[in-house]
């Protein structure tokens, strides 16, 4: 059994973005991720990192890729196990996944080594389970988003489970919310009921620029399918609850980095990128006011943002 891939049969035309090569770029929150491919590797970007796309140039993440006839998971216990597709190994000179799947059996079907500040790696590909004669993304999600949140944790920033939008004042705003709390709700109501700019209904970056907090759009979208490349110096916090009443609440500084954290993508294998995590929650909650907002979903939900004191 092959791996389905991108549809880039022969025939179709491709767009700038869509371009199969061996040198690719995109960058999302000011990290760049550059994928050079070894000679008879195709590359070609996921559709939905199209709007994140770049030329490529020195720095960021430098990933190369090659094909592999063989593919092995150590014996050793790994670091960490996400239950289900990968697995986590640390090496002395950095960090390995492996992805497999159980329509392919128990051999991984590609692994990926980092070094330890995330800023070189390596996807190797399991020749057997792709069509070399059609192009490939390697960085297939989770990886991608993987790469990304292992590489925040070296002193970047932090990613969040949030709706992040800018207001037709220019305020940013972030809603914080685990599954189901109603994210991509409240972006399909400030669609319908507003003239907001959303960078993403479900993955919002936090970094710090210029000694402020700004909010940056993922390509990792929720049930709405909002995903942008900007970004924008955030204003507010919101904690996300569905109620009979819509209500805002301020919530402490302590409380809010509690909840940040519980909200956000860590890798928690890593003791120094908690520290770095909870350090930087810890500025966030300092500077920007964060609220529990208990909202009912409709048009009330977006006047009581509007209306509330700059």
């Amino acid at each position: 059994m092959q791996l389905a891939q991108l549809d880039v049969s022969p025939g179709r035309t491709l767009g700038t973005a869509e371009r199969t090569e061996g040198r690719l770029a995109f960058r999302i929150a000011e990290t760049l991720f550059t994928l050079s491919g070894d000679r008879d590797v195709r590359l070609v970007l996921d559709p939905g990192l199209r709007p994140f796309a770049v030329e490529p140039e020195p720095g960021g993440l430098e990933i190369r890729v090659g094909w592999t006839e063989d593919l092995m998971v150590p014996s050793r216990a790994p670091i960490f196990h996400s239950g289900g597709l990968w697995s986590l190994y640390q090496e002395s000179d950095g960090f390995r996944f492996y992805f497999s799947t159980p329509r392919l059996g128990r051999t991984p079907y590609k692994a990926a080594w980092f070094d330890s500040e995330f800023t070189r790696g390596d996807v190797v590909l399991l020749r057997r389970h792709f069509d070399v004669n059609y192009p490939v993304y390697p960085l297939e999600y989770p990886l991608d988003e993987l790469a990304m949140i292992h590489r925040l944790a070296c002193g970047e920033g932090v990613e969040v489970h949030a709706v992040g939008l800018v207001d037709e004042w220019g305020r940013g705003h972030v809603f914080l919310g685990h599954s189901g709390a109603g994210k991509s709700t409240t972006a399909r109501l400030w669609q319908a009921e507003s003239k907001a700019h959303i960078l993403s209904d479900d993955r919002i970056i936090l970094r710090v620029r210029d000694d402020r907090i700004w909010m940056h759009g993922t390509p990792w979208h929720g049930d709405a399918g909002i995903a942008s490349p900007d970004c924008a110096p955030l204003s507010r916090l919101y904690l996300l609850e569905h109620a009979r009443k819509t209500e805002l609440s301020p919530v402490s500084r302590g409380r809010a980095t509690a909840e940040l954290l519980s909200r956000s993508f860590v890798p928690h294998h890593s003791p120094q990128g908690l520290q770095f995590t909870l350090r930087f929650l810890e500025r966030v909650a300092e500077q920007i006011p964060c609220f529990i907002f208990r909202f009912t979903p409709d048009k009330s939900a977006v006047e009581a943002i509007c209306r509330a004191p700059a």
